[in-house]
């Protein structure tokens, strides 16, 4: 039987400073297809080789796909994927950003996705200029191809957009099969504990996406809530890991 496994932040640089290994209760040998949905370490030019050593301990690494979430560009680049692709290619894994992964019968979709900052209160801008000061996703991630420095909201919304627009036309492309759509970032309030703060920088409200194709699933991390939910016949799961308590 076809065994698939999709988690979401791994966050493993932070187990391995405890000396701990979240895979201890995990059959890790025994899957197919390692699906990590974001935030698999911070700083991933010195740590995701270490990281994903500690994988490979447990699942052949070219079975292990990854989709960087916020923390794995820390230290590093937004607009440096390609870069990212070669770090995990150097470790025999592969990255999964913005691409279709087939197995057997099923289409998985990837890609981090962002948010659009329109959940909750407030303006877009008023938003932004708030995350700006308190969100450490725009204190440590640079955008090089603007002189290399410190991402803005304005800079993850429009990633948002490029994956978004990406996403809906592989949904739009037929499949004759099961679809799973696998993302950092949460595509509906519902995701989110009541109260969140910043909730602009967690979940968007993609309802009407959901609604219009109603992939079978859409599994996520980002929020580190347990959250089960459905919309319409899609069924939404957080798959969220954590960090070491």
């Amino acid at each position: 039987m076809s065994k698939v496994l999709i988690l979401a932040d791994l966050h493993l640089d932070l187990w391995m400073q405890k000396n701990r290994n979240p895979f201890d209760d995990l059959e890790l040998e025994h899957a197919e297809l390692l699906i990590i949905a974001g935030d698999l370490a911070n700083k991933p030019k010195i740590r995701w080789r270490p990281a994903l050593q500690l994988i490979g301990q447990h699942v052949d690494l070219d079975r292990v796909h990854i989709i960087p979430g916020n923390h794995d560009y820390y230290d590093f680049r937004l607009d440096g994927d390609d870069r990212l692709a070669d770090l995990a290619h150097e470790a025999g894994a592969h990255l999964a950003q913005k691409r279709v992964i087939t197995h057997e019968r099923t289409r998985f979709l990837c890609v981090t996705l962002w948010t659009d900052f329109a959940l909750g209160p407030g303006s877009v801008a008023e938003k932004s200029s708030r995350s700006d000061w308190v969100m450490n996703d725009y204190r440590y991630i640079r955008v090089a191809g603007s002189g290399y420095r410190k991402a803005r909201p304005a800079d993850t919304i429009a990633k948002h957009h490029e994956h978004l627009d990406w996403l809906r036309g592989q949904l739009a492309t037929p499949f004759d099969g099961e679809t799973v759509v696998v993302t950092h970032h949460a595509p509906h309030p519902a995701a989110l504990p009541p109260g969140a703060p910043l909730p602009w920088c967690y979940a968007s409200d993609l309802t009407a996406l959901i609604e219009e194709y109603q992939p079978e699933k859409w599994l996520f991390g980002h929020t580190h809530h347990a959250a089960e939910f459905q919309v319409g016949r899609t069924q939404l799961k957080n798959v969220s890991v954590g960090y070491p308590k």
